[in-house]
């Protein structure tokens, strides 16, 4: 999996930088989701570029830190060949003892084709995913995160995510403290 860091995405252009500040499209996500939506606290977890581009490239089962990830799908190949979501909702992520093999034998795996040009929304903190390994083609994606409410009151460690993408240069200072204007 090749990825490029908030900080180069941030030192490279503008566009998605400012599509994440925008006002207009967090309250979009309120509406969607049904709850208050905030910019995640740690920057380097706000946007990412990720891409799978090698026979049996994935993106591995795991849980996200923060509540919610809007994902643009800028390149897939179609779903024979991989790319795909395969989710499994209302689920708990206990750092310390994750048992990702438990919850798929007790739990039904749901599956999400998607294409370029989809966008879609997850409750990323509490479904299990992961991205199908890729077969041939490439999946091309930006990936942005955003926290609840309760989550900006909550101390959260980045250790998961920093071992995928997070340099030096990036690291956010914001992990918790309850400010909810964001």
């Amino acid at each position: 999996m090749w990825n490029v860091t908030r900080a180069a995405i941030k030192a490279g252009g503008s566009v998605i930088p400012s599509l994440y500040r925008s006002t207009v499209m967090l309250d979009w996500l309120t509406i969607v989701v049904g709850e208050p939506v905030h910019r995640c606290p740690y920057e380097p977890e706000q946007f990412v570029i990720t891409q799978l581009d090698r026979a049996g490239d994935t993106h591995g089962w795991h849980w996200d830190d923060y509540s919610f990830a809007l994902v643009w799908v800028a390149e897939c190949p179609p779903p024979a060949d991989g790319g795909f979501v395969e989710c499994v909702p209302d689920t708990a992520w206990d750092k310390a003892r994750p048992d990702v093999e438990e919850t798929l034998r007790e739990r039904k795996v749901r599956r999400l084709d998607v294409l370029a040009g989809d966008v879609y929304v997850m409750r990323t903190n509490t479904t299990l995913h992961r991205v199908h390994p890729i077969a041939r083609g490439r999946r091309t994606i930006v990936n942005m995160t955003f926290a609840s409410s309760r989550e900006l009151c909550t101390v959260v460690s980045h250790e998961t995510m920093d071992a995928l993408w997070a340099t030096s240069d990036d690291r956010g200072n914001g992990v918790g403290g309850c400010n909810v204007s964001s």
